[in-house]
């Protein structure tokens, strides 16, 4: 955020937040006395920051196996880059001079008309837009029996880099499993154009119903099949963003701190398809992948079998992501896994995990309403439901963070016990512990993570429901409830 840009005697919090964000339960950004200061002094905060954030990188093959099928991560990714485009600038802070504007200018990042209106696959549903073009695998069906498609793309003229077709949003090629993720949904709005120009619907209408009923699967993905497996499931009657309804922006917490979790749940590899690929290498993706699938046996190349991903097959059971308990796995590191352009700054280097230093600072800095105040918040809603949550004891709470500096042999400086940054509060409340007291035994989010996300999702879903155009629909689509639903659709219809 441009207030970044001060020197370093600014104070915190900051004085407005993101275009586009509010606070939980707010129109507008909420009291600034809601607000996480921490240190009260920017330049203080951060610099608590490295040591927390090394004490957060796990071991390359440390983190015990969740239940959640490692699929499901990249899912709550393609959610993120749905609801928003990131707009907080990169964790780059004025020590003595103000710090240096970065950009990333090889993305491309088209503004939200509708959050969860899949306008980061389509942009704005009823813009009369093709849909983005799609690679299509050859097929085989004896190595890979269900759906596979990728984006298509095309090396840009200058020969540097890669573009890719039509797509409003290119985070959505930052690994393949978010690419074919992401092809999976614009292989069921071209499935669905066909099925709806079938029954007679001229090519525009068609388009139109197929875009409306691919975002309406979308939100039954989300309520039904994702946010179960991330959240706790006691929570999703969670009153829509205990907030005024209607309202387009998403709030600062969810996007800042809670969706940051997925990250503790990511492994160092994982199988794509026969082979076993590190993420580190996922992540620096290939300049010309047409070109490296042009090689003779090279067709299947970064192509991805869902039944390593997903609960498709009994006798192929899927990876699994890891528990949320810990951190981070260490191949996050700044050395390979992100561009240089995004170096944090040299006076706080001291931990090699740019990302888990990265998350900590969006829930520092960003805005977002302490842990005491989102608790007061829920509580009318929530306490006299589940009454022994830790969430409604101040001192329980800073005993849970100051038992966790201790075993990492950090000394926390008194402002981080007493209100920490809401994503380490949230994570360490999402691990091992009594269900009573709202914790997440690893397995998913605490209640605090818990209600903010079925919260703040629902509140989304409901907006963007109620701003979809009209548009011809199939009555014989089938309902599909769940990415395994999915796959099996597409692969049904397509001649796989």
């Amino acid at each position: 955020m441009a207030w970044r840009m001060l020197k370093a005697a600014a104070q915190l919090p900051p004085p407005a937040l993101p275009a586009g964000r509010r606070s939980f339960g707010c129109p507008k950004m909420a009291e600034s006395a809601s607000l996480y200061c921490g240190g009260q002094s920017l330049l203080g905060s951060v610099r608590d920051l490295p040591d927390l954030a090394a004490r957060l990188v796990k071991p390359v093959l440390a983190g015990a196996e969740g239940e959640m099928p490692a699929g499901y991560t990249y899912l709550g990714q393609l959610l993120a880059h749905d609801l928003c485009t990131p707009t907080e600038g990169e964790f780059d802070y004025a020590l003595s001079d103000p710090a240096p504007e970065l950009t990333r200018t090889t993305v491309t990042q088209a503004e939200r008309t509708h959050p969860l209106h899949l306008e980061s696959l389509f942009g704005p549903v009823s813009a009369d837009l093709s849909l983005p073009e799609l690679h299509r695998f050859p097929p085989a069906p004896l190595f890979y029996p269900y759906f596979a498609a990728d984006i298509t793309r095309r090396k840009p003229a200058s020969g540097l880099g890669r573009t890719l077709g039509a797509l409003p949003d290119t985070r959505n090629d930052d690994n393949p499993m978010i690419a074919q993720l992401s092809a999976l949904f614009i292989a069921h709005a071209g499935a669905v154009t066909t099925r709806l120009a079938a029954r007679g619907h001229s090519p525009a209408d068609s388009l139109l119903g197929a875009k409306t009923a691919t975002v309406r699967m979308w939100h039954g993905l989300l309520l039904r099949d994702l946010l179960p497996r991330l959240a706790l499931p006691a929570l999703a009657d969670t009153p829509a963003d205990l907030g005024p309804p209607g309202a387009a922006e998403i709030p600062v917490e969810v996007m800042a701190a809670i969706l940051r979790a997925g990250h503790w749940l990511v492994r160092s590899q994982y199988r794509l398809n026969v082979n076993t690929v590190p993420v580190r290498l996922l992540l620096r993706g290939d300049p010309d992948i047409a070109a490296l699938r042009a090689r003779p046996g090279a067709e299947n190349f970064w192509r991805i079998d869902w039944r390593n991903f997903f609960d498709l097959d009994l006798l192929s059971p899927p990876q699994k992501a890891m528990r949320m308990e810990g951190g981070l796995a260490a191949m996050f590191g700044s050395d390979f896994g992100l561009p240089d352009a995004m170096e944090i700054h040299s006076s706080l280097v001291t931990s090699d995990n740019d990302l888990a230093l990265r998350d900590l600072a969006r829930s520092t800095d960003g805005g977002l309403q302490s842990v005491s105040s989102l608790a007061t918040r829920l509580a009318p809603a929530l306490r006299s439901r589940f009454p022994d949550w830790l969430l409604w004891d101040g001192p329980a709470r800073a005993k849970l963070i100051s038992d966790w500096c201790n075993a990492c042999g950090h000394l926390a400086p008194p402002h981080l016990a007493a209100d920490p940054p809401l994503y380490l509060y949230t994570l360490l409340e999402a691990g091992r512990g009594p269900a009573t007291q709202g914790f997440g035994d690893g397995l998913r989010l605490g209640a605090l993570g818990s209600a903010l996300l079925w919260g703040a999702i629902r509140a989304a879903v409901e907006t963007a429901e109620a701003a979809l155009p009209d548009a011809p629909v199939d009555p014989d689509m089938p309902d599909i409830p769940d990415m395994p639903s999915l796959i099996r659709f597409l692969t049904l219809n397509s001649g796989v």
